[in-house]
């Protein structure tokens, strides 16, 4: 899980990392991440996840933070070609 920092992604490049104080006034470095184009910071316990989202309002009017989920990259599902359905046998009695 990743904390990334909402209305600072078409800021890419022009910054390569924005520090951000927590309430406990310890710093904590978001790092641009390109591949989910926002910057991130991965806490180490729940703790600093807790400082994190309680400056968003109170130190920082105008900075918002949310929950960023890895998800599992899923394997290519191989296509299959389907057999020729055979012909019922009821059809095959009325003929």
């Amino acid at each position: 899980m990743k904390i990334i920092i909402l209305g600072k992604r078409d800021m890419m490049g022009t910054t390569p990392s924005i520090r951000v104080k927590g309430i406990s006034q310890k710093r904590y470095l978001f790092i641009w991440d390109p591949e989910i184009r926002h910057y991130s910071y991965e806490p180490t316990d729940q703790k600093e996840v807790d400082d994190i989202f309680r400056t968003q309002g109170k130190l920082y009017k105008t900075m918002f933070f949310s929950a960023w989920l890895d998800t599992p990259k899923s394997k290519p599902v191989k296509k299959t070609k389907k057999a020729k359905s055979q012909p019922v046998a009821e059809e095959l009695a009325v003929s």
